[in-house]
């Protein structure tokens, strides 16, 4: 029974959760509880809402397999009253209120209602005089078991002197049964309606499913799996296992909008329980009703698991197991204690105890994008593992498609920016992680010198002569082999083991960790949706963190640590495929050319036919370095948006079509170029490349010689050298290599680094104070390309295919992360001029004393993307990007202006 929680007056309750009260009453906003269950639980997603009983939507792995449907923030807001949890009272004998709904915006007077938010749940509290009782809900994720669960407590307390003899329906007005995916709930949810089914309802005990798949398939699966709900009700020591109404129309009535419950407010409860349902053909419910007195300052609470479980069979002794009071107060605390504990190390304590809990929070938020590492195996085996990581899928954003495993040890997706920013500090934070993340991410670096989109985890692989060991270990080893012959994940095999209940001589978690020993990590990734120019630009903050804890194991990273090149199934188009001539003049379309995967996606010698091709960290570092050099601007500025993305700011998707170019990329650059020069200057290093690289190389160097100035000629030299250096390393690369040392090599990074530097000072022209970000170029002299027999070349659209001829730039207006990358290169004397332009400039937000993540686009075409369209401070346009602003203050305390950062930061 969940005990008053009082609120502290620096904002905070004594479990340290935020209280916000009146929290229906402010501007709608969502969030999410983590979803992590621990390393041995299964995780949920769920989010929620300050409006109504708050959560909106909940289910396991992603939108597809959902309890309660996912909406986007906009529909949460408004359907989350009458969708989400939902409270339903009969009060007899009180002559004020017959009938109550808490926490219903449509409530007479003007009950007290606060949320707590916690690390790992959420509570809310309405506290109702005028009608004489006290709500409290509370919500978190079941940890440490086998099956996903969100958990929900209500508690009612009798707030007068007289005794309430009561009728109470709480619960799920609609439950989604597994097998319904978001795309059919969408667009089609009646006719899914026909597959619905609801068994065990008369047990207590309701399992929610599709009959079969509802795809319009030739192939048709029975469906096994489901979604659960049961509920109890504890009272003076009692427990009461709660029938449910899973049909809502015995609730509800006429009322198919489900403001009033009808059904409800007409029949009595007994009645309503002892009807007929309906469990099929329709949406079904889950709701629980029990009638019951309530003394005059006595409590009750109702526990409820909603869950998704791998089959019927089994549920009943889980949920029996399930139903015990202390139990499930102890994994509230095993919950609050599980994010606690991730969060400890970086636990703050200052004066500003806002500061503290903010720097908890944002640490598990960054945990949740990147990962948790976590060494699997026993120690001198290990294997660095990113439990709990998921792409930043949300309400707000309702575009991303996060995925969470429903295993032991979830991960889940990830974009490559998010994973690689948000693990910088990995290795601060837990050491044990080394050099995993350089080698990891690294790795998914392309001979191109661009990387796939999507990371999706690590799995497993065992040799053919690991598996007969370890199929020794089982006395049906027919049953195991399968298991073990195909790439695994740790809680994959877990669960596989457990659900088909396969026989062993020693503990799971030992037999795991034995296979663990054995097995070699295989990096999973995907191509996603295209090529972004700035992703590389995070590799260098990964192995500066490495540096910093490991500093005398750097030189072997460096030197010593080889590692293969990814392969994406999608190429660069060259130019004579992607200029195009559009109504609206000369544009870049269509950069990216989707070819079939190799088996594996690995770079290989012998022109793909060989053994997998590895370079050394630092040469790998030099390659990407030559290409980005290769592919800037026709005036040497910024990095071309050759590849149809932009960079860090998504909202610019635009301005890839008209031949972009991004600074950023360019201030990073230098710092890679410097770092390169600095670290190759203190050791006798020679660098081996592949031959195709060198050819790139000296097609870079005599472009160089040729024109010292940036300018078209030199710019059409550099594409050119690098259209026919992918062209070579597409299908694989030979094999061989040659060396690069000593003075030349120096020579050469002395040169590539003046070059670039020129360019960005070329740049900083064109503004008045602020350091530029993007170009925009127009193609101002073309010719129309022909074929042999004279015929104009076209694109599939039917449009003119273009050779460019001349270009001239165009400077957007200034965005933060100009200036910001910009502090990284600046000597401290520049960085403080700069920072004072910045604070009279138009990117200073004097309200709120923050920075805006751009100008005014006003004067801009919608053709530059959908920053233009969107109004200003709304998304990324001209609003407070917390990402960029934080960065911008870390760049001034990197540069030592403390008392500049300290005067923002407050």
């Amino acid at each position: 029974m969940i005990a008053p929680v009082p609120e502290a007056s620096n904002g905070f309750d004594r479990l340290g959760r935020y209280v916000l009260p009146d929290f229906d009453r402010w501007p709608p906003f969502s969030s999410f509880l983590p979803g992590i269950a621990g390393p041995l639980g299964v995780p949920m997603w769920a989010f929620y809402v300050n409006r109504g009983q708050a959560i909106t939507s909940f289910g396991i792995e992603s939108k597809d397999h959902p309890l309660a449907e996912f909406q986007p923030a906009n529909k949460a807001y408004q359907q989350t009253p009458f969708l989400g949890f939902r409270t339903f009272l009969k009060l007899h004998g009180h002559a004020g209120s017959p009938f109550y709904e808490p926490f219903a915006p449509w409530a007479e007077g003007r009950p007290q209602r606060t949320m707590h938010i916690g690390l790992n749940e959420l509570a809310l509290v309405e506290h109702n005089p005028q009608v004489g009782l006290e709500t409290r809900v509370e919500y978190f994720i079941l940890p440490g078991e086998s099956v996903a669960a969100l958990v929900r407590q209500l508690t009612l307390r009798n707030l007068g002197d007289r005794p309430f003899d009561l009728e109470l329906l709480d619960g799920l007005p609609a439950l989604v049964p597994y097998g319904a995916d978001n795309g059919g709930l969408k667009h089609f949810s009646r006719t899914l309606e026909a597959w619905m089914q609801v068994e065990g309802h008369e047990e207590k005990l309701p399992f929610y499913r599709l009959r079969a798949s509802a795809a319009d398939t030739a192939e048709i699966s029975t469906i096994v799996a489901g979604h659960f709900a049961f509920a109890w009700l504890e009272q003076e020591g009692r427990v009461q296992h709660l029938p449910v109404l899973v049909d809502p129309d015995l609730v509800f009535g006429h009322d198919t909008s489900l403001l009033r419950p009808v059904g409800f407010l007409t029949h009595a409860l007994d009645r309503l329980l002892a009807a007929a349902q309906i469990a099929a053909g329709k949406t079904p419910s889950a709701l629980f009703g029990s009638a019951v007195t309530l003394p005059p300052g006595h409590s009750l609470t109702l526990t409820a698991l909603f869950g998704h479980t791998g089959s019927r069979a089994g549920l009943a002794a889980r949920a029996q197991r399930l139903r015990d009071p202390a139990l499930i107060a102890r994994k509230q605390e095993e919950a609050r204690a599980l994010a606690v504990q991730l969060t400890d190390a970086i636990a703050t304590c200052t004066a500003e105890p806002h500061f503290d809990g903010y720097c908890r929070q944002s640490f598990l938020d960054n945990v949740l994008r990147g990962g948790w590492p976590e060494p699997l195996g026993d120690p001198e085996h290990s294997h660095i593992y990113h439990i709990y990581s998921r792409k930043h899928g949300d309400l707000e954003r309702d575009y991303n498609d996060f995925f969470l495993a429903a295993e032991y040890y979830s991960q889940g997706n990830g974009n490559f920016r998010d994973v690689a920013q948000n693990r910088r500090n990995d290795v601060w934070f837990r050491p044990a992680v080394g050099d995993f993340n350089v080698r990891h991410l690294l790795s998914l670096i392309q001979a191109d010198g661009y990387n796939p989109l999507v990371l999706q985890g690590v799995r497993f692989v065992l040799s053919s002569q690991a598996r007969a060991e370890l199929l020794a270990h089982s006395p049906e080893p027919e049953r195991l082999a399968p298991l073990l012959a195909a790439p695994f994940t740790p809680g994959g095999l877990l669960k596989a083991l457990e659900e088909q209940t396969i026989p062993l001589d020693l503990p799971p978690a030992d037999f795991l960790a034995l296979a663990l020993r054995h097995a070699n990590d295989r990096i999973e990734a995907g191509f996603g949706e295209g090529y972004w120019i700035d992703h590389w630009t995070y590799l260098l903050d990964l192995i500066e963190s490495f540096a910093d804890i490991f500093p005398d194991r750097l030189p072997a990273l460096l030197f010593e640590t080889e590692l293969p090149y990814f392969v994406s199934p999608a190429v660069v188009q060259p130019r004579s495929e992607k200029y195009v001539l559009t109504e609206d003049g000369p544009r870049q379309y269509h950069a990216v050319r989707h070819v079939q995967p190799p088996p594996e996606p690995w770079l290989r010698s012998g022109h793909g036919k060989g053994p997998i091709f590895r370079s050394r960290v630092i040469e790998k570092l030099f390659l990407l370095a030559l290409l980005k050099f290769a592919t800037r601007d026709p005036w040497g500025m910024g990095v071309e948006m050759e590849a149809g993305k932009p960079g860090w700011y998504d909202a610019l998707n635009g301005l890839p079509g008209l031949f972009g170019s991004s600074l950023p990329e360019s201030h990073e650059l230098l710092r890679l170029l410097r770092f390169l020069q600095s670290t190759l200057s203190a050791h006798n290093v020679v660098l081996r490349l592949p031959v195709e690289a060198e050819a790139l190389l000296q097609d870079v160097l005599a472009a160089l010689n040729e024109h010292p100035r940036a300018d078209f000629r030199r710019w059409d030299a550099f594409a050119s050298a690098r259209e026919r250096y992918r062209s070579s390393t597409q299908a694989g690369v030979i094999g061989d290599t040659t060396t690069l040392a000593g003075d030349e090599l120096m020579v050469l990074l002395g040169q590539m680094i003046d070059d670039v530097a020129v360019g960005i000072a070329r740049a900083n022209a064109f503004a008045d104070e602020l350091p530029p970000t993007y170009f925009a170029w127009e193609m101002t002299r073309f010719e129309v390309q022909k074929e042999s027999s004279g015929r104009v070349r076209r694109d599939a659209q039917g449009r003119p295919l273009l050779r460019a001829l001349e270009f001239r730039p165009r400077p957007l207006p200034p965005f933060l992360e100009g200036p910001t990358r910009a502090l990284i290169n600046l000597p401290p004397d520049e960085a403080r001029r700069l920072h004072r332009r910045m604070l009279s400039g138009p990117l200073w937000d004097a309200t709120l004393g923050m920075f805006k993540v751009n100008a005014s686009l006003a004067g801009e075409p919608h053709d530059i993307g959908r920053a233009r369209a969107f109004i200003p401070g709304w998304l990324e346009n001209e609003s407070i990007w917390l990402h960029m602003h934080y960065k911008y203050l870390l760049e001034l305390l990197k540069q030592g202006l403390y008392a500049e950062f300290f005067a923002i930061a407050r």
